[in-house]
C-alpha cells in the first residue's frame, strides 16, 4: 500500500512525501486526540526519496494508488 505522509512533518517539507507501508501495528497510549487509553494504528513507511523507514499514525496518512 502506498501512502502520502502527513504534511505537518519535516520529511514532507523536504520533499520526501510518498512511500510504501512495510508494517502496520497497534499502539496503546497517549494519542494526541482522544482518550488516554485509546489504541491507534501506526504504520512504518519506507520513504521513496531518502529510503528511510519511519513510523506515522495511519489516520494522518493519505492512501494513494
Amino acid at each position: 500500500m502506498r501512502v502520502q505522509i502527513p504534511a505537518y512533518t519535516d520529511r514532507w517539507m523536504m520533499g520526501d512525501r510518498y512511500g510504501d507501508v512495510v508494517k502496520i501495528y497497534w499502539r496503546k497510549g497517549r494519542a494526541k486526540c482522544g482518550p488516554e487509553d485509546a489504541a491507534y494504528e501506526v504504520v512504518k513507511v519506507k520513504l521513496d526519496k531518502s529510503g528511510k523507514t519511519l513510523p506515522f499514525m495511519l489516520r494522518d496518512c493519505t492512501v494513494v494508488s
